[in-house]
């Protein structure tokens, strides 16, 4: 009875740090400046938490066309919330995606 119950509860953690990560990484989105979310959906692919940081995979496909990019986003947790501490794109990302981004750290790149 007590390891359901201590199983259901790091069930819980899990799902509630999976959904704060999430929320960041939202958060994180909305604060960066010249990025029009509106022509893209985006879906969170993978979430790996190690302690006090995680890892998260999200891929971004346009809304009209094909084009398509993969971010995996670093978080650490800060006081009790998670908080996006880098981002890169996802190794093995197909440069020629349709996304027609600048590379990050070029003139005019923003921070996805």
């Amino acid at each position: 009875m007590i390891f359901l119950f201590a199983f259901a509860v790091g069930c819980k953690k899990q799902a509630t740090d999976q959904d704060a990560i999430r929320a960041s990484i939202d958060k994180h989105l909305n604060g960066a400046a010249g990025l029009n979310l509106s022509v893209m959906d985006r879906q969170v692919k993978q979430i790996s938490v190690n302690g006090d940081h995680a890892n998260a995979q999200v891929e971004f496909r346009l809304k009209q066309g094909n084009g398509a990019m993969q971010v995996e986003y670093t978080l650490e947790r800060k006081g009790g919330d998670w908080a996006v501490v880098g981002t890169q794109p996802f190794a093995g990302q197909n440069p020629h995606s349709g996304m027609d981004m600048p590379p990050p750290g070029s003139p005019g790149a923003g921070t996805v």
